[in-house]
């Protein structure tokens, strides 16, 4: 069954039942997952159809709720602009996955999830089920992890050029992950006060703290980009962390980094990005 039927008989269901209906019970009438439930349930409320989930009764759709058009369309195709759904908490690494989005001028819609019950809701679980910020849904396709969705985005909408060719990827891939992997965890262990041994630091994935630190100063010095000599989602990323790093004392303040992020921080996606934070402040 196509998702078009899906959601209309989800509205079906819900205009016609006689008051709240619980999930299994909803998923059993229409022969469909718990899991898949919850999905659909999160796009009707990412296209404003507003499902409400009355604790320790049920589903219900008040009669009040208009339905938008768009929640009865056909979805667009993987890489059609309609079907780009970003899951975000402005003050989290959602803005690394906004950054990329607005480079690429993508079409997308933005579903802001306040932290505690909203992203602990089985309709939000079931797109990641570890409760957590950023992710995306694109077409059929559900992908979490920043430097995840970077790099898929990258690949999804090659027109904005924010991959290098597949035979020139030797250093995107490496520093993309080297952020996500060593160098979050150094941080964090860093941060926390944990300083490991030696030997200790053999074990771990990230080794050492200050050697990472060094590995990516070198990485940037005198360069404009990482991964070439073109902007791609690896300075989307790496250059993330740095900004980020910086400004919350969890990265020194190197030359290299300083000079490095200077030429990414006012380009006019992030600034766009660091408008809409400040909006958001403001409220």
């Amino acid at each position: 069954m196509s998702r078009t039927n899906r959601l209309q008989d989800l509205i079906r269901v819900l205009r016609h039942h006689p008051g709240p209906i619980g999930g299994p019970e909803l998923a059993a009438a229409l022969d469909v997952s718990l899991r898949h439930l919850y999905q659909d349930i999160a796009v009707l409320r990412a296209v404003g159809v507003e499902v409400v989930n009355e604790p320790g009764r049920g589903y219900v759709l008040p009669p009040e709720v208009r339905l938008p058009p768009a929640a009865l369309a056909e979805p667009a195709p993987a890489d059609g602009p309609a079907a780009l759904v970003f899951y975000t908490n402005p003050l989290s690494r959602g803005g690394i996955v906004h950054w990329m989005l607005e480079e690429l001028g993508a079409t997308y819609r933005m579903v802001t999830l306040e932290y505690g019950a909203a992203m602990k809701a089985p309709e939000y679980l079931a797109i990641n089920p570890l409760g957590k910020v950023p992710a995306i849904r694109h077409g059929e396709t559900v992908v979490t992890e920043a430097a995840a969705i970077c790099a898929y985005l990258a690949d999804a909408f090659p027109e904005a050029g924010l991959a290098p060719p597949p035979a020139a990827r030797g250093d995107y891939y490496r520093w993309l992950f080297l952020a996500a992997g060593p160098l979050e965890s150094a941080i964090a262990l860093n941060d926390l006060g944990v300083a490991p041994t030696p030997e200790q630091a053999m074990r771990l994935g990230c080794g050492d703290y200050w050697t990472l630190v060094d590995t990516l100063a070198e990485a940037v010095a005198g360069r404009p980009y990482i991964a070439g000599d073109a902007f791609s989602a690896a300075d989307v990323y790496v250059g993330s962390h740095i900004g980020w790093g910086m400004q919350f004392g969890t990265l020194p303040r190197r030359p290299e980094f300083e000079a490095y992020w200077a030429g990414l921080r006012e380009r006019p996606a992030h600034r766009r990005c660091e408008a809409h934070i400040e909006q958001v402040l403001a409220r």
